[in-house]
């Protein structure tokens, strides 16, 4: 899946991310009052699409969270989720193991969202 539409960097993207999240992009129920809540894996498998790198994961009190690492520099564009800092890991994980997290049709709709907000 080639990204149709391109960003100048993760903080470009992320302000439209912020937006795309829906009950559309994650296995779990979706919150409006907290729409990050749960939206690291699938996220992080878009940050991916649009920049490459790494898949990288930390293990926190409600379990595993994903993140990118793009040239050398570490980005989480799911952390609004956290009420309170989280310790990094800095795991190098698998876009297979994200995906045990959010499916396809996830990635699907959530690169869609994006894509419909720019």
């Amino acid at each position: 899946m080639d990204a149709a539409v391109t960003f100048a960097s993760p903080i470009e993207l992320y302000h439209v991310v912020k937006q795309a999240w829906s009950a559309e992009t994650i296995p779990d129920a979706f919150d409006p009052a907290n729409p990050c809540l749960n939206q690291c894996a699938v996220t992080a498998l878009a940050v991916q699409h649009y920049f490459g790198g790494d898949i990288c994961k930390s293990k926190t009190q409600g379990g595993t969270h994903f993140y990118n690492l793009i040239d050398g520099r570490y980005w989480d564009l799911a952390t609004d989720q956290f009420d309170e800092p989280i310790p990094y890991d800095n795991t190098p994980t698998s876009r297979e193991e994200a995906h045990e997290h959010a499916s396809a049709a996830h990635l699907a709709a959530l690169i869609a969202n994006i894509e419909a907000n720019t």
